[in-house]
This record gives C-alpha cells, sequence and structure tokens, in this order.
C-alpha cells in the first residue's frame, strides 16, 4: 500500500504545474454559473488526456461533464467533484478555479494506479455551485443517476483562515426565488391606479429579516432584491428576489422552506 501512496504522489509531483497552469488560466478567465465554457473545455481536455472517456455535456447542464475511467479488475467506484464557476460581479472569490483543478488532479492521480487495484474513477464537472440558470448541477447529477453505483464521492474547498479540517460539516442550500406581480402606473400623476410590486417585495424583506432573529445557528437565510423596478417616477409592476436557503440538516432546510 505504500508503494503505491508513493506512485501517486510521485504523479502528482510530476504533473501539478499542469493543473496549477490550468488553475491560474480559469481564474484569469472567470465564467459565472452555467457559462463556463473555457473551465469546462479545459479541465475535460486534460483528463481526456489523462486517458478518462469524456461526456460534455452532462446531468442536462452544457457546462457539465462526467470523465470516466474502468480499471481491468472489479473494484469500487470513487468520484471527485470538480467546480469551477465564478461570482457574478467579482471572478474567483470563492476559489472554485482552484476546486476544479485539484479535484481534477485527484482524479487523475488515483486514475494512474486504479489498474493495480481494480474498480473505477469519475470526474464530475459540477457547473452552478453559485447558482445560475439550471441551479447548482449536484442535485441534477443525483437526479439522473450519475452516482447510483457509487462508493463515495470526494472534493476539497479551498478557503481562507486556520482551519484545515477533513469532512467538514456543511449547511445543505436551497435557492429561492420570489416573485410579485403588480400594475403599473404614474407614481405621480395616478398613483391610485397602480398595484406596487416593490412595496410586497420590501415587506417580504423585511419579514424575512424579523424572522431571523429567531432561528437557530443550524440555519441561514441570505437574499438580494435583483429586479426593483425601471423608473422612480413609475409604480413596479414586477420585482423579483433570490434567497439561499440553508440548514445543518435535510429535515430542517425542507421546513423552512
Amino acid at each position: 500500500m505504500s508503494e503505491l501512496k508513493n506512485q501517486i504522489s510521485q504523479f502528482i509531483d510530476t504533473n501539478a504545474k499542469i493543473y496549477q497552469d490550468i488553475s491560474l488560466a480559469i481564474h484569469a478567465k472567470p465564467e459565472v454559473s452555467d457559462f463556463e465554457y473555457f473551465a469546462s473545455q479545459t479541465l475535460s481536455e486534460q483528463l481526456k488526456k489523462e486517458g478518462f472517456e469524456i461526456e460534455l455535456p452532462a446531468a442536462g447542464h452544457r457546462t457539465g461533464f462526467a470523465a470516466t475511467y474502468k480499471s481491468n479488475k472489479p473494484g469500487p467506484t470513487v468520484v471527485f467533484l470538480a467546480e469551477y464557476d465564478a461570482l457574478a460581479g467579482l471572478g474567483h472569490g470563492c476559489g472554485h478555479n482552484v476546486f476544479g483543478a485539484t479535484s481534477s488532479l485527484a482524479g487523475a492521480a488515483l486514475k494512474s494506479i486504479v489498474d493495480q487495484i481494480g474498480g473505477e474513477v469519475h470526474v464530475y464537472g459540477t457547473p452552478g455551485e453559485e447558482g445560475g440558470q439550471n441551479g447548482s448541477a449536484k442535485g441534477s447529477f443525483v437526479k439522473k443517476g450519475y452516482l447510483n453505483d457509487v462508493d463515495f464521492a470526494l472534493c476539497t474547498h479551498p478557503g481562507s483562515g486556520s482551519e484545515d479540517g477533513l469532512s467538514t460539516r456543511n449547511y445543505a442550500c436551497a435557492p429561492v426565488d420570489v416573485e410579485f406581480w403588480g400594475k403599473p402606473a404614474h407614481a405621480a400623476g395616478c398613483p391610485q391606479d397602480g398595484i406596487n410590486a416593490l412595496d410586497a417585495q420590501i415587506l417580504t424583506y423585511a419579514a424575512i429579516g424579523v424572522l431571523r432573529q429567531q432561528l437557530t445557528n443550524r440555519i441561514r437565510i441570505h437574499g438580494v432584491i435583483v429586479e426593483g423596478g425601471t423608473a422612480p417616477n413609475v409604480i413596479p409592476e414586477y420585482t423579483k428576489a433570490k434567497y439561499y436557503i440553508r440548514a445543518a440538516d435535510i429535515d430542517t432546510l425542507h421546513e423552512i422552506i
């Protein structure tokens, strides 16, 4: 077993620069959720060079991919999850460029010795972690059966500070959109004819803010108003807010939703 670990370490030492360069290239070309064309193409092409079979797109996401290598012996199926989307208006503030490259390198390193021990190695490119048109791809990979015969899935997320732990506890997360439709009217000439969708949205935002005072530390709710009207002198007929609801367990998450 120690010899296999040495082989994995040697593979990583030999190939780390390739994946570091990929990480830096993705960082220099940030792409928001479900638009990560460069990142998904770059990572999947590298994994193809490593000997993986590539499915792109995958799981109903145009920028999702599934890289697969099956050894010639029976054994466990291991998945490495790779994220690579950036934050809108900010770039790679969460380090997903490192996330995707690290998972891909880990998958390639395990693939280099899997013929000796048996099993399968998969790397799933999961776009949309920061939200997006189709939401996070991880749920799509589950719903479409990509993890049905998987023994375990792994990933590592870069972070700041002094914490350096394995299998840290994370919050389950569900995106929720809140929309209101009203009736437009001129705010100075005939305000009595309008129905203000922004008022409804503001009241909702304030009510959630009050609710959060009574929530436990196992729950998080945060959101922004992304559409609030078009002009000050027009009563808004449509508004939209986006929230992330998080909880330390799935049952609580459903209850909060």
